[in-house]
């Protein structure tokens, strides 16, 4: 499964060992904060535009990852152990987004605007992907990968909330959530199985 949404992933895997890590940050505004420590060769950029943003990262071995925040409040952390990467861009207020890395050739996109929406990503073992978009306000997130060769993705758009939750190979979930307070908890165990489900309120 590859859909536009997995495609935002496109471009993101990690590159080869570097020498020595490099980090970039670049912040305008006021009140914005970010911390960076690495260990190993790794790549990492954070950018802030706006007030009272904060991204943290660290990284350990041969990662990439990059933190994108503009907008105000903004909050984003980023762990990566191995040999992963990862995106997390935020537009908006108060939105929150995590991602946690521990194998190699894991990717990982969070992308976020609005207000008030939470995210987080977990992936332990090789080759898993989650790209997820919430749009409005006031949805919450969360993916956990563990395996080889799972793909997750989700798009919401208000107050809706979202938990998936993968163990084994191969394995495919593609969600749409769209404006009306919805939930979803879904959770595989085993290999290759697919799952696809769109929510919508009934006025629409």
């Amino acid at each position: 499964m590859w859909t536009p949404v997995l495609a935002l992933l496109v471009g993101l895997a990690s590159s080869p060992a570097l020498a020595g890590s490099l980090a970039y940050i670049d912040q305008a505004g006021t009140g914005n904060q970010a911390t960076q420590t690495q260990t190993g060769g790794n790549e990492a950029s954070i950018w802030q535009a706006g007030i009272g943003h904060r991204a943290d990262q660290v990284q350990v071995g041969s990662n990439r990852g990059m933190i994108e925040q503009t907008g105000q409040r903004q909050h984003a952390t980023m762990e990566q152990t191995g040999a992963n990467a990862a995106r997390i861009a935020q537009a908006g207020a108060g939105n929150r987004a995590s991602v946690l890395q521990d194998g190699v050739a894991n990717q990982a996109s969070v992308i976020q605007s609005g207000a008030a929406n939470r995210s987080s990503v977990t992936q332990y073992g090789s080759d898993n992907h989650s790209a997820m978009v919430q749009r409005g306000f006031s949805n919450q997130a969360d993916s956990v990968q563990q395996g080889t060769r799972n793909d997750a993705v989700s798009v919401q758009d208000g107050k809706s909330t979202l938990s998936i939750t993968q163990s084994g190979s191969s394995n495919n979930v593609d969600s749409h959530l769209y404006d009306g307070a919805q939930g979803l908890r879904i959770q595989q165990n085993g290999n290759g199985l697919d799952l696809r489900i769109v929510q919508t309120p009934s006025h629409k």
